[in-house]
């Protein structure tokens, strides 16, 4: 099947959209994708006339996504991947009420062997994403993958979990490494909800896939004016989303000019109202995540505007609303008490950080944990129960 080009969504937005800064990246992002093998079509004519945007993750929790890459599980690369795209999401700029999000999962509450095809559930109903975010994220964290592949059918029962009204636009976002055992075309189901529901589009990440899992994945964002990228570059995928909500904020922004003045007016969404404001006491790198090897996002300042998002032990997660970014700083003092949950029942408890080390002992599933500190895929724990300390593997336990 041959491809279309790449739509010209990006061209579509004034300049003033961008920081001139972000020009080059946007650019870069562009060009790549544009002769990247694995960009399917998104139609920019579904964003005209739209005032609100929906995102509808659907996160695979089968039993082929236990297997292990590298030092990690298939679910646990799927979990980050959810986590990062809604928490970008839900700092970025919109009217109030115009940014709705949920979670529909599959195959993680009966074991595959039971064969049940019907293990799909919409764990968090669509609403504004300020509501729904700490929900999915905690949802995300407490499901296991043990089930059955049931794409196609979990396609098929998403009609009912999002909206169809002319001024709307569902983003189906499907996190999964494209295996189908249930005998359904994942492709089929797609043509199908696409054909008969107003609205939609259907992207797809995927996450180690084999040959036939892709060819599903690419299929499925193909046939639903989507586009697939690999679960390591969702950071592009974040890009699009975002600027398609800059697009439905335009077109929000057209409509309330054309209002009457005595209309009411459109409430603008205060980034920061539920947040703790943040000092930091020296300058200190911003990183994307929880670990110093990453290359910084940026150095802030004692006197740069912060607000906290989240924290784990010596990292505090924060927002910086003049500079539209968000990301980890190490703090001199804890935030809230960093723990980690253990997931599987005879789980080696190592001296040093290496399967090979002397085995300490091994731990009950639902064992707590006291993280002293993580380096790479390993936790440096505590157990008060037990008064020992060592190493564990990271999917073998999950945070709290």
């Amino acid at each position: 099947m041959k491809k279309k080009p790449w739509p010209t969504f990006f061209h579509s937005l004034p300049s003033e959209s961008f920081p001139r800064t972000a020009l080059p990246l946007v650019a870069a992002i562009f060009l790549a994708l544009a002769h990247s093998p694995l960009g399917a079509v998104f139609d920019q004519e579904q964003l005209n006339d739209k005032q609100f945007i929906n995102i509808i993750f659907i996160l695979d929790c089968s039993a082929s996504m236990n297997k292990i890459i590298g030092p990690v599980r298939k679910i646990d690369i799927a979990k980050k991947t959810v986590e990062t795209i809604i928490k970008n999401l839900a700092v970025e700029s919109h009217d109030v009420g115009s940014m709705k999000s949920g979670l529909r999962v599959f195959g993680s509450k009966f074991y595959k062997w039971k064969q049940n095809c019907d293990d799909t559930s919409l764990e968090v109903p669509l609403s504004d994403i300020e509501i729904t975010m700490n929900p999915i994220l905690t949802k995300v964290i407490s499901v296991t993958a043990k089930g059955q592949s049931s794409l196609s059918l979990t396609v098929d029962a998403l009609k009912g979990d999002f909206p169809e009204e002319k001024e709307e636009i569902s983003f189906i976002v499907v996190v999964s490494d494209g295996d189908e055992s249930c005998g359904g075309s994942p492709c089929v189901a797609v043509k199908q909800l696409v054909s008969s529901s107003r609205g939609v589009s259907v992207s797809t990440l995927g996450v180690e896939t084999s040959p036939s899992g892709y060819e599903n994945l690419n299929c499925m964002a193909e046939a639903g004016n989507g586009l697939y990228f690999d679960s390591k570059d969702a950071d592009q995928f974040i890009l699009f989303l975002k600027n398609a909500n800059r697009r439905i904020q335009q077109n929000r922004q057209m409509l309330a000019s054309d209002l009457p003045r005595d209309s009411t007016v459109i409430e603008k969404r205060d980034l920061t109202a539920n947040l703790k404001e943040y000092t930091l006491e020296s300058e200190s790198p911003l990183y994307p995540d929880r670990d110093e090897r990453f290359p910084a996002i940026d150095t802030l300042q004692p006197d740069d505007k912060l607000f906290i998002i989240s924290s784990r032990g010596l990292w505090i997660e924060v927002f910086a609303p003049d500079k539209q970014i968000q990301g980890w700083v190490l703090a001199k003092t804890g935030g809230s008490e960093y723990s980690v949950t253990v997931t599987d029942d005879t789980t080696p408890l190592y001296t040093e950080k290496s399967p090979s080390s002397e085995v300490v002992t091994y731990l009950d599933a639902g064992t707590q944990l006291t993280v002293l500190k993580k380096e790479g895929a390993w936790y440096n724990v505590f157990s008060q129960q037990l008064d020992i300390r060592g190493w564990v593997i990271a999917f073998n336990v999950v945070e709290n």
